[in-house]
């Protein structure tokens, strides 16, 4: 499901640029290293480049191979901007042999953090390489810190889609904006990053409580799984009633683990977090009227854990819905849906996934279940 973060008070702010211009040149000398560069980290590699930082990605030879003939970022808005100058190019044997890096982008899925981190080791990170940690999840940059301990290590939070449907082009499919965590120790630098990069192809906004930001975007990610079994367009699926009631469920289960633990959630969607499940139980006509905003998508987007079930990679789902079901069972709370959309997910990575028609017979059982 898609976000479009608004700019709460007490959790995320606008940018505005106060640092000097000797310290603007100080920062524009870093060298960023886009580590594990996938959709989102060639989306965000572009965008680092476009906002003339100096850039080097690490990521799959099936993207780094379609970047030496163009590289593109385009949005569901109608935009395209060719990036240049074209980013060094980096594959696993030459990693040892890069430069210093400054900010390395983690842009891995929870999955694969454990490889990185055994790749990063043999690199030598110096103590003053900034980690900034793009997972989904909550707390999952914890690996991190408890790896690199004398490293600074910040959270990003990224809430749109990017698909690659293109040679070379890297499309952001729904709307939102990055957050940026801020630090009293970086204060400085994250601010003027943020500031950088903040434009229409890559929206930025900072925070200073990722956590309930991450929770907050952990609600609207629970519907990943749904998508990954409904095997339809993400519009497709939120335009479907039985799919829409089933969701809310999953995010009313969040939402009594969020109030256990007295997290005040942040607006990032727009309607507060406590609105978006009674939105979802609506009608369809009602909540077209509602929702516009949450139906801006490309009508063809899909979500990635969709994408990993297809490609026979692992997913997140014990990252995401399995963070809520964990969390509740430490809090002596009941998260049944959860818990069945993970077992089911589970059954379809090794290899007994639901049709589409199954699994939506399933959902509208479980619910008549639920509701008895």
């Amino acid at each position: 499901m898609s976000a479009s973060l608004s700019q709460a008070k007490s959790k995320t702010k606008p940018l505005n640029q106060t640092k000097s211009l000797s310290e603007q040149g100080k920062f524009k000398q870093s060298h960023h290293l886009v580590f594990g560069a996938g959709l989102i980290g060639c989306y965000l590699g572009g965008a680092l480049i476009r906002a003339q930082q100096h850039v080097s990605l690490l990521g799959r030879p099936r993207f780094l191979e379609q970047l030496e003939k163009q590289y593109v970022l385009s949005d569901y808005k109608g935009r395209r901007f060719n990036v240049q100058p074209s980013p060094r190019l980096v594959t696993n044997s030459e990693f040892s042999q890069v430069e210093q890096i400054d900010v390395l982008w983690l842009t891995v899925k929870c999955t694969m953090l454990q490889d990185a981190i055994t790749d990063l080791q043999t690199h030598s990170l110096g103590p003053k390489t900034l980690i900034i940690c793009c997972q989904n999840g909550v707390g999952t940059h914890e690996i991190i810190k408890k790896a690199f301990p004398h490293n600074k290590v910040i959270r990003a939070m990224v809430p749109f889609n990017v698909v690659n449907d293109e040679p070379g082009c890297f499309h952001r499919g729904s709307q939102g904006r990055m957050v940026l965590e801020v630090t009293p120790e970086l204060e400085s630098f994250t601010k003027w990053l943020a500031s950088q990069l903040n434009s229409d192809i890559l929206p930025v906004n900072i925070s200073y409580d990722m956590t309930a930001l991450q929770w907050a975007k952990l609600q609207l990610n629970l519907s990943n799984a749904v998508n990954a079994l409904a095997d339809i367009p993400v519009k497709q699926m939120l335009e479907t009633p039985v799919y829409r009631k089933f969701i809310a469920r999953l995010m009313q289960e969040l939402l009594l683990v969020t109030e256990k633990q007295k997290i005040k959630l942040p607006k990032i969607a727009n309607l507060p977090n406590k609105w978006i499940p009674k939105v979802l139980k609506l009608p369809n006509v009602p909540f077209k009227v509602l929702a516009q905003k949450m139906l801006a998508i490309d009508p063809a987007v899909k979500l990635s854990m969709w994408w990993d079930l297809q490609n026979n990679k692992p997913t997140e789902v014990d990252y995401i819905n399995g963070k809520v079901v964990s969390q509740a069972q430490k809090l002596d709370i009941s998260a049944p849906a959860n818990q069945w959309i993970v077992s089911l997910i589970h059954e379809a990575q090794s290899g007994k996934r639901l049709s589409a028609n199954a699994f939506k017979d399933a959902v509208m059982q479980f619910e008549k279940e639920q509701d008895t």
